[in-house]
């Protein structure tokens, strides 16, 4: 899985969505250090969560990411 930045994401929004349809996940590395991952499916989703590696994120997460500005 490729480790990107929150700020590559951004900057490359549309070609990193094409390349995750098509079946590539990636490991989003974001300032505050709760990082995130894109992937493919709920499949892919749901193994890394119960295989302990990632953990959900409420919607608490992003509300707070748009509050401060850095959402904009």
């Amino acid at each position: 899985m490729e480790k990107i930045t929150l700020q590559y994401l951004e900057d490359n929004f549309d070609d990193i969505f094409d390349q995750v349809e098509q079946g590539k996940s990636f490991h989003i590395m974001t300032p505050d250090g709760k990082d995130v991952m894109m992937v493919p499916n709920a499949g892919v989703i749901k193994a890394s969560i119960d295989s302990g590696l990632v953990s959900e994120l409420d919607d608490t997460y992003f509300e707070m990411y748009h509050q401060t500005g850095e959402g904009s």
